[in-house]
Parts: C-alpha cells; sequence; structure tokens
C-alpha cells in the first residue's frame, strides 16, 4: 500500500512538473515579454540618450529637459566681451515601430527653446526656437544569443527649421540710423533685424553595437556620419530685404555607453549608464574659413530597471567644446565668442512593447 501512494505521488509529481514550468514560464514572461528584443544573455539593455539603439524594438519615449548653455567672450559692437548664460527648456518625442525581428522605422521629433536669463544674455544673443524632425530606419545585421552581440544599421532624414531672436542687429541699425523712431520700428524694416528665420536638412546613417557581457553590464557602440545643408536668412536694413547665407557641415560621431544593472543581483532595481560622444568634422562659415569641428559630450544616468518594458530615469548631460555662439563686432563685422559649455538635465520615460 505505502509502495503504491510512493508511486502515486511520483506520477502526479511528473505530471504536474511541466504544467508548472509552463505555469511560472508564462508568468515570467507576463511582464518582460514586449522588450525580449532587447536582452542578450539574460541582460537587459537601456536605450542611451546621446546615441541610437543597435535594437529592433517597438517603443514610444518623452524626455523633458533643462538646459545651461555658458557662452564666453560674446563681441557685443564696442563694447567690451561678455560671458553671456542662456537658459532653456526641450521637450522630446521619440517613436519605434519593429516591422519584423530584423527591421524597424523610427521617428524623432524635438522643441527647443533658449533665451538670455539676463541682460547681457539678450543683447548679446538674443534667443532661439528650433523645431527638429527626423525618420529614418534600423536594420538588424547580426545577433548572436551566445556571444551577447547584435550589429545594425540605422539611417534617418532630418530637418531643423527655427528662428533666432537676436537684439544687437537691431540696436546696431538704430545707431546707425538716428532720425528712427519706436513707431518706425515697429512698422517700418527695422523690426524684421529681431528674427533670422533659418533650417537646415540632414542625412546620417552608421553602425550600432551591443554587447553584452552578463546579467549585470553591457556596453553599446556607435560610429556614424551627418552631411547638412543649412540656410541662414537675416534681414539687410540698407538692402530692404532678406538675403541668404547657405553652408554645409560634416559631422562624425563616436559613442559608447557602458551600463551596470545591480537588480539581477541584490533586486535592488537601479541601472546606471555613463556616455561619451566625440564628435568631428567641418562647419562651413560665411565669409571665414571651415571650421574643424572637436565637440565631446559626457552624459549620467541613473535608472528604475526592476520592468524590462519601462525605461524611468534621470540623466545629466555636459558638452564641451561646442560650436562658437555668433557675435557682432565694431562697424558691424561678424565675430564668434569662446568656446561654449552646454549643460542639461533629463527626465526619460520611455514604454518597450
Amino acid at each position: 500500500m505505502k509502495t503504491a501512494i510512493l508511486s502515486l505521488g511520483v506520477l502526479l509529481s511528473l505530471g504536474a512538473s511541466p504544467a508548472l514550468g509552463k505555469s511560472k514560464k508564462d508568468e515570467a514572461c507576463t511582464e518582460p515579454c514586449g522588450a525580449r528584443s532587447r536582452q542578450l544573455k539574460d541582460h537587459t539593455f537601456l536605450f542611451p540618450m546621446l546615441q541610437g539603439s543597435a535594437f529592433v524594438t517597438t517603443n514610444v519615449g518623452i524626455r523633458e529637459g533643462l538646459a545651461r548653455y555658458d557662452v564666453p567672450d560674446v563681441p557685443v559692437n564696442d563694447l567690451e566681451p561678455r560671458d553671456v548664460l542662456l537658459t532653456g527648456i526641450q521637450q522630446t518625442l521619440d517613436l519605434s515601430l519593429g516591422i519584423t525581428d530584423w527591421l524597424g522605422f523610427t521617428g524623432f521629433g524635438r522643441a527647443t527653446i533658449i533665451t538670455g536669463s539676463n541682460a547681457d544674455g539678450l543683447l548679446a544673443s538674443g534667443a532661439s526656437v528650433d523645431l527638429v524632425g527626423q525618420l529614418g530606419g534600423v536594420v538588424r545585421i547580426l545577433r548572436s544569443d551566445t556571444s551577447g552581440t547584435q550589429l545594425s544599421f540605422r539611417a534617418n532624414y532630418g530637418y531643423n527649421r527655427g528662428r533666432e531672436i537676436t537684439l544687437l542687429p537691431l540696436i546696431s541699425a538704430i545707431v546707425d540710423s538716428p532720425g528712427v523712431t519706436v513707431g518706425g520700428i515697429i512698422d517700418g524694416d527695422l523690426g524684421q533685424l529681431l528674427f533670422v528665420p533659418r533650417k537646415e536638412s540632414s542625412t546620417k546613417g552608421g553602425l550600432y553595437v551591443a554587447q553584452s557581457f552578463g546579467r549585470v553590464f553591457s556596453l553599446q557602440a556607435s560610429g556614424a556620419a551627418e552631411y547638412a545643408w543649412q540656410t541662414r536668412r537675416p534681414f539687410d536694413s540698407v538692402a530692404g530685404g532678406r538675403f541668404e547665407q547657405n553652408t554645409h557641415a560634416l559631422r562624425v560621431s563616436l559613442s559608447l555607453a557602458a551600463t551596470l544593472d545591480i537588480y539581477p543581483v541584490t533586486a535592488v532595481p537601479l541601472a546606471v549608464m555613463g556616455e561619451y560622444v566625440f564628435r568631428t568634422g567641418f562647419q562651413e562659415r560665411v565669409g571665414q574659413d571651415d571650421r574643424t569641428l572637436k565637440d565631446s559630450t559626457a552624459a549620467l544616468g541613473i535608472y528604475y530597471s526592476g520592468r524590462a518594458n519601462l525605461q524611468l530615469g534621470l540623466g545629466a548631460v555636459r558638452t564641451f567644446n561646442a560650436e562658437p555662439h555668433p557675435g557682432l563686432g565694431a562697424r558691424g563685422r561678424t565675430l564668434e565668442s569662446g568656446e561654449p559649455s552646454l549643460s542639461y538635465g533629463e527626465l526619460i520615460l520611455r514604454y518597450v512593447w
């Protein structure tokens, strides 16, 4: 009798094991399955702030940011150069749609407002409003779950349209026209000196790689090249109309991001990502020699990692040796500031299906 009971228990346990295993697997899959496309060797990759991802996913992301822009030695007509502080806000929307496991489409939109935060800033640099949009795609070239490697190619077309709001040319025009009145400024052409429309079209392509070193640590890297066509339309108070300044730029970016996720080993849902980007290339300038780009950017993000299909975190970014800010020297000459630095923080929210 005892033997029969033991045999029945063994049979029941054997019969229940597959069902139990399936139940646990389904339960474990309920939350992270939508994010399996960005997992390798049990490591869930984060989306970097400063570069694209090697993964083909369906996701939507929102980023809200506050920026501080320090510009040293801005030329201000006949006055001494000023150190200018600008502040701004930024709102970004990221979209991605995975068509297959190896092909996806991407979209990106961003609105940025930057303005001088004091009298010097408003006088020397005014303000700017930018709207940026990008459409592109991603193609997976290689994926190896054994080595924990994924390699993809990304390409996109971008369009940037905005208006600079600058006070200095207006003030210079008033000084050069002693008989002008406030009413004449508002009703006449001089008011157009306040606004300088500008736009940029660009194409970009590059290789993106992700490498997992286990459940806790990973690296992501990329190399990309971008070519841009730019148009700026300042107002000529003498001619009484706007004229076009057409330039172009070539930008090459090399990026690296490292992630440490302590959740798998400590049950504390926290991940940290450090990022670095070096950008080189050239920027054509009107009436001046081409400028060689050499800026670099570092970032640090802290994220909640308790859910594989959710990325929630705070990020801080600092750019060094950025492109000089244009200013106006004596007799209307266009001069440039010293090398600015840009700092900003972001609140990041992204959901992956």
